[in-house]
């Protein structure tokens, strides 16, 4: 191992190319059930200030484990986001991920995580929806999926999504008609649904995809009154797009990390004082192999964005990568 090659792949369509959507439900699968069992490290990411509106960084390491208590692998996701950059044509989020053999703890990859972030993020929410969805869709039935915004997080939740469920309907939020032309150019073969009224898209929705930037308070797109009585939540950018009533009005909620939500949970404009008390995680209900019960129930899931699935998606990467 003291003589391993350290791989460097700076190349973000390489390992788009590379990595498969379905691949990648099945890692973060995987990740969320070793979360359960208790057999990851995980700190509260942080970051420095950076006293620049709209911008942020992070470090996230992560430490996996196998069934024994073994180290497996371990590394860190390095992160910095920019909301100027979205006029500048550049990407919101930038991300750099490491990763470190066990036995001797020397670095073996360096490699782009903008993609890497970007799959596996949508690979949680598939996980989440195949264990959490009205259960119509878990018998094959064709859910009806809104999403709000319409950027990269749009695109590739809707190829994972269509890769658990048989024939969804996407439901999309038009606030701006060049940015939905755009997009929908990337999807020439599907017949979707655009409102554009907010409140009708959540009315007519039965998994509900929240994908803006983040807001420099909390704006609103979800609100109570809008609800089905079965539905499934899914907020990238965590409370910022949610009525603050609404969280009373909910059956169950979860999250991957509580450790994080606590810690984000303390800046105001991410969350209300009222944010609700949060005890158990998807890590949980997967390493139960747990089973969504035919009665509706209104579900939110708060996934904040841990680094062990950017880890096990980039040791994917690697393996497919080198063969």
């Amino acid at each position: 191992m003291q003589n391993q090659k350290l791989t460097i792949v700076l190349d973000d369509e390489k390992i788009k190319h590379t990595l498969k959507i379905k691949d990648v439900i099945k890692v973060v699968e995987e990740g969320f059930r070793k979360k359960g069992l208790g057999l990851i490290d995980l700190p509260p990411k942080m970051g420095p200030k950076l006293n620049i509106e709209g911008a942020f960084a992070e470090s996230m390491p992560v430490s996996v484990f196998d069934e024994k208590k073994k180290i497996k692998l371990f590394g860190i996701k390095w992160q910095s986001a920019y909301k100027s950059n979205l006029k500048k044509r550049l990407p919101y989020l930038n991300n750099l991920v490491i990763l470190n053999e066990p036995e001797c703890g020397m670095p073996v990859a360096i490699l782009k995580g903008n993609w890497i972030t970007a799959i596996r993020t949508a690979g949680v929410s598939a996980v989440c929806a195949k264990y959490l969805a009205p259960c119509k869709g878990l018998l094959k039935q064709a859910l009806t999926i809104g999403i709000f915004g319409l950027g990269l997080q749009a695109y590739v939740h809707i190829l994972a999504f269509k890769s658990i469920f048989k024939n969804p309907t996407f439901i999309l939020y038009n606030h701006d008609e060049k940015e939905l032309a755009d997009f929908l150019k990337r999807f020439p073969k599907e017949k979707f649904i655009v409102l554009k009224d907010f409140h009708e898209v959540v009315k007519k929705s039965d998994v509900i995809l929240s994908a803006t930037t983040f807001p420099p308070k909390i704006t609103p797109y979800i609100f109570k009154s809008d609800l089905k009585k079965d539905v499934l939540i899914l907020p990238l950018e965590y409370g910022t797009r949610i009525d603050p009533a609404l969280y009373k009005s909910l059956d169950e909620i979860y999250t991957d990390d509580i450790a994080q939500y606590e810690l984000k949970g303390k800046l105001k404009h991410y969350f209300p004082a009222s944010r609700p008390k949060i005890k158990k995680e998807v890590g949980e209900l997967v390493a139960k192999k747990y089973k969504r019960k035919n009665l509706p129930k209104r579900i939110l899931v708060f996934n904040l964005g841990i680094a062990l699935f950017d880890i096990l998606t980039a040791e994917l990467f690697m393996k497919k990568f080198l063969g």
